[in-house]
C-alpha cells in the first residue's frame, strides 16, 4: 500500500510542476574597527541602502551585526528587518492589480522609511560600541553569525509539498547570504590570528592558522551559505608587503570558506556588480 502511494505521490508531483520559490535570509556583517573612515562606512551603507534594501523579496530578511572587538563577547543584532512578518495589502486594492500594488507599496516603504532608519541605527550603534574598535574579528563574528543562519522550508518532504500545492499554499525555502563589508584583514584581542602580517607569510604558515583554527573548533558550519565580500584590502601596517597581503588574505578565507561548506560568490574591494547580480537573479 506504501509503495502505491509513493507512486502516486510521485505521478502528481511530475504532473503538478510543484516548484519551491527561494526566500532570502541576508546576514550583513559591517566592519566597526576604528581603522574604517567615516568615507568607508558610507560607501558601505551606501551599498546597503542602494543595492541591497530595494531588491528584497516580499519575504525576505536581513539582519546586521558588527564586526570589532567584541564580535563574540557583545554580538549584538544592529538591525532587524523580517519582510515575512508584514502586510502590505489593502482592502482598496482590486483583485488583479493586488500583487503589484503590494509589491510598490513594499518598495515605498524600503526606499522613504528603511534606508535612512538602517543609516542612522547603524550611526548610532558605532558611538555607542566605540570602546569595541580596536580590533576587526571576523573569525569570531562569522561563528557568532551562525545563530542567525535558518534552514526554514514550509514542507519536509514530497507529501507535503504535493499537498502545499494542491491547497495552493506556496512551497518555499530560504537561502542565506552572508554579506561582509570589510579589509578583510582579521585581527582578534589577543593578537593569535591577526592577519596584518600576513604579506610576509608564505603558503605553509598560512595554512597552519586554518589548522590553528580547525583544532580551536573555529570553523563555522555555513553549509549552503552565500558569501559577498566587500571592501578587501590591504592595511596600512602592510607598507610595501601590501599586495600579497591582499593575495595571502583572499587565499585564506577561500580556503576557510570552502571549509565551512560555504560558496564565495564574490571577493573585492569594489564587489557591487557581484552584490547586484546576485539581487537581481534573487527576485
Amino acid at each position: 500500500m506504501r509503495n502505491k502511494l509513493t507512486i502516486l505521490l510521485s505521478a502528481l508531483l511530475f504532473m503538478s510542476s510543484c516548484t519551491s520559490t527561494k526566500r532570502h535570509n541576508f546576514i550583513l556583517l559591517i566592519d566597526n574597527s576604528k581603522t574604517i573612515s567615516e568615507t568607508t562606512l558610507n560607501k558601505y551603507i551606501s551599498i546597503m541602502q542602494q543595492t541591497i534594501l530595494p531588491n528584497m523579496g516580499r519575504y525576505d530578511r536581513l539582519t546586521i551585526q558588527f564586526i570589532d572587538e567584541c564580535s563574540m563577547t557583545q554580538a549584538e543584532r544592529v538591525f532587524t528587518l523580517d519582510l515575512a512578518s508584514m502586510d502590505f495589502a489593502s482592502k482598496a486594492d482590486g483583485m488583479n492589480h493586488a500583487a503589484d500594488s503590494t509589491k510598490a507599496r513594499m518598495k515605498r516603504f524600503l526606499t522613504d522609511s528603511i534606508q535612512s532608519l538602517l543609516r542612522n541605527t547603524i550611526l548610532t550603534k558605532r558611538i555607542e560600541r566605540n570602546n569595541c574598535g580596536n580590533y576587526t574579528d571576523i573569525i569570531n563574528a562569522l561563528n557568532e553569525a551562525t545563530a542567525l543562519i535558518t534552514h526554514e522550508k514550509s514542507y519536509t518532504n514530497t507529501k507535503e509539498e504535493i499537498i502545499n500545492d494542491a491547497q495552493g499554499k506556496e512551497n518555499f525555502e530560504y537561502e542565506n547570504c552572508i554579506i561582509i563589508f570589510s579589509d578583510m584583514v582579521n585581527e582578534n584581542r589577543e593578537k593569535t590570528f591577526d592577519f596584518t602580517q600576513f604579506g610576509k607569510y608564505n603558503e605553509e604558515k598560512i595554512n597552519s592558522k586554518l589548522d590553528d583554527l580547525r583544532k580551536l573548533n573555529k570553523i563555522p558550519d555555513l553549509s549552503g551559505c552565500k558569501i559577498l565580500i566587500y571592501g578587501a584590502t590591504s592595511t596600512i601596517e602592510a607598507g610595501n608587503y601590501a599586495n600579497k597581503q591582499i593575495e595571502n588574505c583572499k587565499s585564506f578565507w577561500q580556503n576557510f570558506f570552502h571549509e565551512s561548506g560555504a560558496e564565495l560568490s564574490g571577493y573585492a574591494y569594489d564587489s557591487r556588480k557581484e552584490i547586484t547580480d546576485y539581487m537581481a537573479s534573487a527576485n
